[in-house]
């Protein structure tokens, strides 16, 4: 049978239902010897500027209302995940807010709350590195290889990439290898692109723009390594020794090796292609 408060299956011969313990059977209940109650206890109702005196609830067993417990409302589902914050191909809802959302604390918010409710766009640093994670691992081989590679160019340009007499180190953000960093970020993004397929661009013009963007930036490369190059002796700053008065530094000589590994590495995959 079903209790009468909750609508939960219970047994047939059940008194109090066992979900929301109120009471099924009041004839039971009835029937029960009820304790007899000493008669100094029993006093006359008193009355206090004439209002009547309000009677106490009985807390016995004989009144059904006093047994009978406030049924506890269940938790209502989270929210459904939206499905642009799903990871595409997975079904993963790993950067998804309503993850971590306290379904509790989300139902008791009203609803006008609910709709203005913007969330936390904040990078999350386990996140990032969660999601690097699994972009480096759906790479081929032949990504892999031009992924790092652009990024060891990159991380070239904080190095010298030429030594005057006149100026010292020069960084190749600071001006020679800022047209190879920008190739080079160019690399990382038409492969971002083309893995996590964001656009519906024909896929041999992302890899035609990425090819071309590793050969730019090692053109420019070579030719500011060439550039850089001044053979005349002249004194150096700090001792009697004397120097070529301009020479590449080691930014430049990573980029070099660097782009080479970029391009083989974009060459296989366009192969494999």
């Amino acid at each position: 049978m079903q209790c009468p408060s909750c609508n939960e299956e219970i047994d047939d011969g059940a008194v109090v239902c066992p979900h929301c313990e109120a009471v099924v059977d009041l004839n039971a209940i009835d029937d029960a010897p009820r304790p007899s109650k000493p008669a100094a206890s029993r006093r006359p109702a008193t009355k206090s500027s004439g209002r009547p005196v309000a009677r106490r609830t009985a807390t016995g067993s004989g009144s059904a209302a006093a047994v009978k417990k406030p049924v506890k409302k269940r938790p209502a589902p989270r929210p459904a995940p939206d499905p642009k914050d799903t990871d595409e191909g997975t079904g993963n809802a790993a950067g998804d807010w309503r993850s971590r959302v306290d379904p509790e604390a989300w139902n008791e918010m009203p609803a006008s709350q609910k709709e203005a409710f913007t969330p936390d766009k904040a990078v999350d640093a386990e996140d990032f590195i969660g999601g690097f994670k699994q972009f480096v691992a759906v790479l081929n081989p032949g990504d892999k290889l031009a992924f790092f590679g652009a990024l060891t160019v990159v991380l070239s340009c904080f190095f010298p990439w030429k030594e005057t007499v006149t100026e010292g180190e020069v960084l190749g953000l600071v001006g020679p290898g800022l047209v190879t960093f920008l190739m080079a970020v160019l690399v990382v993004t038409f492969m971002v692109v083309r893995v996590n397929k964001a656009t519906k661009v024909n896929e041999l013009l992302i890899w035609a723009g990425q090819l071309g963007a590793v050969t730019l930036g090692a053109l420019w490369t070579f030719a500011t390594i060439i550039n850089s190059i001044d053979r005349t002796l002249a004194r150096a700053l700090e001792g009697n020794q004397e120097v070529w008065v301009s020479k590449p530094g080691f930014g430049a000589i990573l980029a070099v090796f660097a782009l080479g590994l970029t391009g083989f590495g974009t060459v296989l995959g366009l192969k494999g292609k």
